[in-house]
């Protein structure tokens, strides 16, 4: 084909106002798993038109030069889609590097990350100078899991003396196996030979050390980037060493240590109130909340904490106080709410605890919040108001429908109103009688209330439309192991359940219980101990005692049994089954 003459791309670019030249966001901090200090959010910059000397003279085929032309004129309409795949098929043919330049901004402001990942490698390609180039592949590479990719342009982006965000990248490596975190650990050691005090590639090795488990050389080097610069992302890593090494009274010398240097920091006195929090120094944490408090009166998430700590005291006089000044700042105002029911209830004030209830809004606290109020009424002996209360709340919340139908069902359940319970639940499948997760429902009750009939008759119905369903192969081979015996067909139910989820403990355990009644007691312990391992639960404990009890092991079973006590000490199944066979 003819080549035209040298074309100026900047002529073309000038039909195409929407996405402006290659703008580079400003460095993010580094990042440290488990707690992070929150960038600066980032600000979309605003579309400007190219300039010529953004588009260097470069020569097209005449079919790519008409192309170019579609994909301007298609981003001057606003037919965002079709420019970028025009750019796309361009950068592919032609390898030019301000095409694909183009083409990897334009994806990135559609979010196109595939796109912006092919087009950045090849602007990265045909510019290896270009650290912008390197810096867009970095980022999609890490966003893709592949981190091997992202340390070749991060390589590429120091070595043109830019800042390569390797935190970000350390972050990442908790997801690695350790044969690719040693990889990326050995990369990142051999960046470090050839500059010794670069301080984020010191940092990403600390992260990278102690998720290896290698807490005593990322404790080294923590303290060694302590010493020149109090970095609150060098704080938590620290933080987070000392408390894999379960060394929680370090932690807090440590932070307060932080605290006399840094008093007026607020994010490291707020890890310090959380850390106390979670190792239950609660007067401490509550200090250190008041603290923050005194600066940010509104700050609805301290409120909240302070009202938690509150709660966790059992003063709720004062953690109606933080309550309602949430409501009174505008502050997460349905938990506020939802808090100030349950207080009200408490103190026996059933008329605003209602009130309060039904202020809880529609985010996480609304389906408990109705099933409060539920309950409320059912008490007070008024099953058909409440019953109409969540008809007419399924009405008002359409996209709650299914789990207020689930909230009705539970709450009648819960005290033993057998016909209403299957009322709502009947009444429901068969306005949706393909409904999978209503007919496990119903499966489930009917075995509360022992309707066989109900349970076998529901579970079948899921296999039989989704016969891949190991919850209920499993639901129902479990089952009739322990209601029937009807113990082959129960086997064969479980077997094609762990087929599909072999690792599951549920189902290892249903396995193992099967065997025992097949009395085919070895393979029955091989399989329940595989379970316990998996799943330190006291009901799998109780089919393995009873099981080795059974084959003579009586120490064994005992040691079992009460291993389970202590992490379930009113565990009503270990203990019947204790009684069965030691009493």
């Amino acid at each position: 084909m003819n080549r035209n003459n040298a074309y100026s791309l900047c002529m073309i670019a000038m039909f195409f106002g929407v996405v402006g030249c290659a703008t580079i966001a400003p460095e993010p901090e580094v990042i440290v798993a488990e707690e992070t200090v929150a960038p600066e959010p980032e600000v979309e910059p605003k579309p400007s038109r190219p300039r010529p000397e953004d588009y260097p003279v470069a020569n097209f085929e005449e079919d790519a030069l008409y192309e170019l032309l579609v994909a301007e004129v298609a981003g001057h309409r606003g037919e965002y889609d079709t420019a970028l795949e025009k750019y796309v098929e361009i950068a592919k043919s032609s390898r030019d590097p301000n095409v694909a330049a183009r083409a990897t901004i334009l994806a990135l402001y559609l979010r196109r990350h595939q796109a912006v990942l092919t087009t950045s490698q090849i602007w990265a390609e045909e510019d290896p100078e270009n650290i912008d180039a390197h810096r867009y592949a970095a980022d999609q590479f890490i966003r893709a899991g592949d981190l091997e990719g992202a340390i070749r342009h991060m390589e590429a982006i120091k070595r043109l003396g830019g800042l390569a965000n390797f935190g970000v990248l350390a972050d990442q490596a908790a997801n690695l196996n350790n044969e690719e975190r040693a990889s990326l650990l050995a990369a990142i050691s051999r960046m470090l030979s050839e500059d010794t005090e670069d301080e984020q590639l010191l940092f990403s090795k600390a992260v990278l050390l102690e998720q290896n488990g290698e807490y005593g050389k990322a404790l080294q080097i923590a303290d060694q980037l302590l010493q020149k610069k109090k970095n609150l992302n060098v704080i938590i890593l620290k933080v987070k060493v000392l408390k894999d090494q379960l060394r929680n009274a370090d932690v807090v010398t440590f932070l307060e240590e932080m605290l006399a240097e840094l008093p007026d920091n607020r994010r490291l006195r707020l890890i310090c109130a959380r850390f106390l929090f979670e190792t239950e120094d609660l007067q401490g944490s509550r200090e250190q909340y008041e603290y923050v408090l005194d600066q940010s009166p509104s700050d609805g998430n301290v409120l909240f904490a302070l009202a938690l700590i509150a709660l966790e005291q059992k003063d709720d006089d004062r953690a109606q106080i933080h309550l309602e000044e949430m409501v009174r700042w505008d502050r997460r105002v349905g938990e506020a709410h939802f808090y100030l029911g349950s207080i009200a209830e408490r103190k026996n004030d059933i008329p605003r605890a209602i009130r309060e209830y039904k202020q809880a809004g529609s985010g996480y606290e609304f389906l408990p919040a109705q099933s409060r109020i539920a309950s409320i009424y059912i008490d007070q002996g008024r099953v058909k108001e409440a019953r109409g209360y969540l008809e007419h709340m399924r009405a008002e919340q359409p996209s709650f429908h299914q789990r207020l139908v689930m909230v009705e069902a539970q709450v009648l359940s819960e005290r033993g109103l057998q016909d209403e319970v299957f009322d709502v639940l009947d009444t429901s499948l068969q306005d949706d009688p393909e409904n999978v997760e209503l007919l496990y429902y119903r499966a489930m009750t009917g075995q509360k209330f022992g309707r066989m009939d109900i349970l076998e008759r529901d579970l079948r119905a899921i296999i039989t439309r989704d016969p891949g369903n190991a919850d209920a192969l499993n639901a129902l081979g479990y089952t009739l192991t322990d209601l029937t015996d009807r113990h082959e067909e129960a086997l064969a139910l479980i077997q094609r359940a762990l087929a599909i989820k072999p690792n599951e403990a549920a189902f290892i355990d249903s396995m193992g219980w099967v065997l025992y009644r097949l009395k085919d007691f070895e393979n029955a312990v091989v399989h329940l101990r595989k379970a316990l391992a998996l799943y330190p639960n006291d009901e799998v404990a109780a089919h393995l005692g009873e099981v080795l009890w059974v084959m003579g092991e009586h120490l064994e079973a005992s040691n079992v049994w009460q291993k389970a006590l202590e992490l379930a000490p009113d565990s009503e199944i270990l203990k019947r089954v204790i009684n069965q066979f030691t009493l």
